[in-house]
C-alpha cells in the first residue's frame, strides 16, 4: 500500500532526512528494536523530535502517541513514500 503525501510540495530537506531516517531505523531493526519514539530516532539522526514528527506528518500518521513507532512498519512506509 503506497502512502500518498498529504501535501503536493514536500521540501527537499525533508526528503533527504527521510532517507537518513530509513538508514537509522534499519540499524535499530538490526539491533532488534521493535518500537522507537521520535526523540531517540531524532537524536540518532541529528535533528529534534518535533522535526521527525513534522517530516512524517507529510505522509500521514505513524506511530502511537506515548508509545512510538513500530520500526519495521515505519521503514516500509518511508521507503514506499520515497
Amino acid at each position: 500500500m503506497a502512502t500518498q503525501p498529504k501535501s503536493k510540495h514536500i521540501p527537499r530537506a525533508t526528503i533527504q532526512r527521510l532517507a537518513t531516517y530509513v538508514q537509522v531505523l534499519e540499524n535499530f531493526a538490526r539491533d532488534d528494536v521493535e518500537v522507537i519514539s521520535s526523540n531517540p530516532l531524532a537524536e540518532a539522526c541529528g535533528v529534534n523530535g518535533s522535526q521527525v514528527r513534522k517530516d512524517l506528518a507529510y505522509f500521514g500518521e505513524f506511530g502511537i502517541r506515548g508509545v512510538g513507532y513500530h520500526v519495521t512498519s515505519l521503514i516500509a512506509a518511508i521507503t514506499s513514500a520515497l
